[in-house]
């Protein structure tokens, strides 16, 4: 099975595409976003991830405990960037469907 370690390398690597795919010319804002993200939900992430693992939430709640966590993806550099609103809600939303997807990879 595989372990969190595993499922934060792929989420990292998994957002640098996406930030690439989404900005062209700020994927380091981008990518900074994605981590700061990732370190102020990693507890939660941790403990969601290992139920969903053991079977203990099937995919849909996993789904909802990490889209309830969106507010916490603030976006920061992106909105130093001065990129619009449109586009950073654009990503938002793509990242937090790429910790679900990632996890659902990595754990199921």
């Amino acid at each position: 099975m595989a372990d969190f370690d595993d499922f934060l390398a792929a989420l990292k690597d998994n957002a640098a595409v996406l930030a690439q795919e989404t900005f062209d010319g700020y994927e380091a804002q981008a990518k900074q976003d994605a981590e700061a993200f990732i370190d102020k939900a990693k507890a939660d992430l941790k403990r969601w991830t290992k139920l969903l693992a053991d079977g203990d939430i099937n995919e849909e709640d996993f789904s909802d405990l990490v889209n309830a966590k969106k507010a916490l993806a603030e976006m920061f550099a992106l909105r130093q960037a001065g990129l619009s609103l449109i586009k950073l809600e654009k990503f938002r939303k793509g990242f937090i469907n790429l910790v679900v997807d990632t996890a659902f990879e990595v754990f199921v």
